[in-house]
């Protein structure tokens, strides 16, 4: 029997309920003296989050952070080295019993569909929810769209009778989340959303005019690109209900930097430009290269995998847009878990029209290799895309985790090549 349709079971979700009350009971039951604000949906959980913590931190709160790539629950940040948007029952309520002793008033906290459906959360409520967008993802787990979206709508079993949801105006499940006494906000491009922004420019940094109902600022970022004015204007709105005021919000959002392994670049004197970035599905990727191009570079060389015992369905997808949207494609391995790596490289290459397109397309298994191989490729003026490993610190093969740092190889791979990183 497949394992979805075991998670389907009702006595598996029984037990993953108890082991979930259990956790929360043997912590002492914590939670009871803070607020929670959760952000979910499918990619730019962890920039948002991230966004929304810095605002609300750079206002002097107490707030606490678990998120993919950071988590803040003894007053710091420090990596979060599970590979897990939402940790496991007992390591979850742990760090909750931390962070209310250590005083913090709220909590932002990333939360993914597998956790909503196997109750890792409950019995917390929440106030405040920031959906970012919702694309195919962990279809493994799910089988269907229609099971991720239900999944994700496990969240109504914990909503404060003053919960209020923010979500994108073309949001494509919004009647299957509205019922009586939800307050939705939604936010867009233009003036039929409840915020929205305008008279955007990309020039080096991300400047915009944030407008609502009631006012208009203008937002000069430290980082680029529009897409991210999304996970801002989700920020924005729940800043605002946990009573921080305009100006605090306005220098929240001015003040906030980089994810480390979220666009972040690599800059050589030679003019190559070495990236890596977190997207893993195939709309992130779309986005993501989209976004390059619009940057102004002579050649987009992508190097990407597709993760095994994950769903298989989007492999050939993430290999025909990068075929569609970049110069170079190198397919190579990200994390295998239990599968053949040579396979499921081959299987992100199939789909590669070469009818449609003439992309040059290489499969290098050794991901160090592919790093170099796509350097090798690079001319100045040319970016280097590599995606997937981002800020994690090891990766899991077939014989088990090992330790990876995305940036060290391609500074290593730099180096080997003659080209010298700008500091």
């Amino acid at each position: 029997m497949k394992k979805h349709w075991i998670r389907r079971n009702p006595f598996y979700r029984g037990y993953m309920l108890s082991k979930a009350r259990l956790a929360w009971r043997s912590f002492g039951k914590p939670g009871g003296s803070m607020k929670f604000l959760w952000i979910t949906w499918t990619d730019g959980k962890s920039t948002t989050s991230a966004t929304l913590y810095h605002v609300m931190k750079n206002a002097w709160m107490k707030v606490g952070l678990i998120s993919t790539v950071f988590i803040d629950i003894w007053d710091g940040l420090t990596d979060n080295e599970t590979h897990m948007t939402s940790l496991d029952h007992k390591i979850f309520w742990k760090y909750i019993q931390e962070a209310e002793n250590k005083g913090y008033t709220h909590m932002v906290i990333e939360v993914s569909s597998h956790a909503l459906y196997q109750y890792r959360t409950r019995p917390l409520m929440f106030e405040w929810v920031g959906c970012t967008n919702i694309t195919r993802e962990h279809l493994d787990f799910h089988a269907t769209m229609d099971h991720y979206v239900r999944s994700k709508a496990e969240l109504y079993a914990r909503t404060t009778p003053d919960a209020l949801w923010v979500l994108p105006i073309d949001f494509a499940y919004t009647s299957d989340f509205s019922h009586d006494g939800l307050e939705l906000m939604k936010f867009g491009y233009n003036d039929a959303a409840d915020i929205w922004v305008q008279n955007i420019q990309e020039n080096g940094e991300l400047k915009f005019d944030l407008h609502t109902k009631q006012w208009t600022a203008r937002i000069n970022t430290r980082i680029v690109w529009a897409f991210n004015a999304d996970n801002m204007m989700i920020a924005a709105v729940l800043a605002m209900r946990v009573w921080l005021d305009l100006e605090q919000v306005v220098s929240g959002l001015s003040s906030f930097e980089w994810l480390p392994g979220r666009q972040e670049l690599v800059m050589t004197k030679e003019g190559v430009t070495g990236m890596i970035d977190f997207a893993v599905t195939p709309d992130g990727l779309k986005t993501l290269y989209m976004a390059v191009r619009k940057m102004g570079y002579q050649k987009i060389i992508a190097v990407f995998g597709a993760t095994g015992n994950r769903d298989q369905g989007k492999r050939p997808k993430m290999g025909a847009i990068a075929a569609q949207t970049c110069d170079v494609v190198i397919i190579t391995e990200d994390e295998n878990y239990h599968e053949d790596g040579l396979k499921i490289m081959q299987a992100v290459a199939d789909w590669i029209d070469h009818k449609i397109t003439d992309t040059k397309v290489e499969l290098v298994q050794d991901r160090s290799q592919a790093i170099k191989r796509g350097l090798e490729l690079a001319w100045p003026g040319d970016v280097v895309v590599v995606t997937w490993m981002a800020n994690f610190t090891t990766r899991a093969m077939n014989e088990g985790d090992i330790p990876w740092n995305e940036r060290e190889v391609i500074h290593e791979q730099m180096n080997i090549l003659g080209l010298h990183v700008e500091q």
